[in-house]
């Protein structure tokens, strides 16, 4: 703790840099796919994604991420009223895995573009 204290300054830093690319990232992938919108994050890792525009009920287009581009994610139904639309995945990882999130995501819906 006293280490990280005196001098994590620049590892943070740099922390907080990667870890804004990798919100760019996930956030311009995600906004390319049809019917499928990232929330604007300021201070975090965890995306919210919204499924609404997909006119899919929760079930299927959970599947999708989860059968189909084998993500995990939390259900955002689990967080109260006004969730059935969401999941919520965490960024906090190597940017190579979030690439390839992106891209298993857009090939789970591209019979939507």
């Amino acid at each position: 703790t006293e280490a990280a204290w005196r001098t994590g300054d620049s590892w943070l830093a740099s922390l907080l840099d990667y870890l804004a690319e990798n919100r760019r990232i996930f956030q311009n992938g995600v906004d390319h796919i049809a019917g499928v919108k990232a929330m604007p994050i300021d201070a975090t890792y965890l995306c919210w994604v919204d499924f609404s525009g997909t006119g899919m009920r929760c079930e299927e287009f959970v599947r999708r991420v989860e059968v189909k581009a084998q993500i995990a994610a939390n259900h955002g139904v689990t967080f109260g009223q006004g969730g059935q639309f969401f999941l919520r995945f965490n960024i906090a990882c190597r940017r190579a895995l979030v690439q390839d999130a992106i891209a298993r995501l857009k090939l789970a819906f591209s019979d939507l573009q």
